[in-house]
């Protein structure tokens, strides 16, 4: 399966990655069907090309492949196994590609449920990257389940990422490599937090400190993207605050069923669910984790 063969990618999902993807697939000519919930959204991606649909069965029977990029594990079951979901649909040659962040058993949960559907395969696609990445072919897809429907749609899957990897038959194991390798983004920002915090109220200025921190080796992605944001309080969202102590929660429920003591992440865990008590603090992206602690810092 190539974009030149499939006569319709079905996206369901129209948060910021998802969107993302569907904009992605539209630029390069190619027939997406979309369902999702908010209006605005739809109305945006009908007029850049997407036929959209009132509900994720049709989406399904008019569609080759489905990419699923929902919220959380309850909406993923809901637009699956619900009234008018995925499953009711009779295309019984469907490939789904699950984008949805969730744990490894959960993955697994759906993907023996689709199983017991003939002609249908889930596969678990979590994937690194934000919407801007998505719109410009750069996520780093993390592929597991079926190997044949795989192969079917890696080319589909490379149209959208700069990497695809294909890390075994066992559902769930890519969403396992997804969460640990969240772990990392909870615990680099809040590291980049409290440098910024220390240098600052040490008199150092905080652009002077990020510009040295950057010439080093200690930089990282989210100290060149997000550090020059933090300074200027600009929490335009990439990636929701509520979403990353969701993550963060899946991974300690994994740590937990493997008997792991992670007590970095546990203390991520116990600081982003403190900053996300505040309302306002939910829908900003997640590097708002800086305000909090500066708050924190200065009572």
């Amino acid at each position: 399966m190539s974009l030149e063969s499939v006569k319709a990618i079905g996206v369901i999902g129209v948060g910021m990655l998802g969107t993302g993807i569907i904009e992605r697939l539209i630029e390069l000519d190619t027939k997406v069907n979309v369902y999702g919930r908010d209006k605005a959204k739809l109305t945006y991606l009908q007029d850049k090309g997407a036929k959209i649909f009132g509900d994720a069965r049709t989406v399904a029977e008019q569609s080759d492949l489905i990419i699923t990029c929902v919220t959380n594990f309850e909406s993923l079951k809901e637009i699956l196994f619900h009234n008018d979901g995925v499953m009711q649909c009779s295309n019984n040659r469907l490939i789904i590609a699950d984008c949805t962040t969730v744990n490894s058993d959960q993955s697994l949960y759906c993907s023996n449920l689709v199983r017991e559907r003939n002609g249908f395969t889930f596969l678990s696609t979590p994937v690194m990257g934000g919407p801007n990445d998505a719109r410009k072919g750069d996520l780093i897809s993390l592929v597991s389940g079926n190997e044949d429907s795989f192969k079917e749609i890696r080319h589909v899957l490379e149209k959208i990422s700069k990497h695809v990897f294909y890390v075994g038959q066992s559902n769930g194991v890519s969403n396992s490599i997804k969460l640990a390798l969240n772990l990392n983004i909870a615990i680099i920002t809040l590291a980049l937090s409290e440098g910024l915090i220390l240098a600052k109220h040490s008199g150092i200025d905080p652009h002077l400190y990020l510009q040295i921190l950057n010439l080093t080796k200690l930089k990282t992605g989210i100290s060149e993207k997000k550090g020059q944001m933090m300074i200027r309080n600009d929490y335009s969202p990439s990636f929701f605050l509520k979403n990353m102590l969701k993550d963060i929660d899946l991974m300690m429920d994994a740590s937990q069923n493997l008997r792991l003591f992670l007590p970095m992440t546990s203390l991520s865990q116990q600081l982003f669910r403190a900053a996300n008590n505040n309302e306002d603090r939910k829908n900003k992206d997640y590097s708002v984790i800086y305000q909090f602690m500066e708050e924190l810092n200065s009572k």
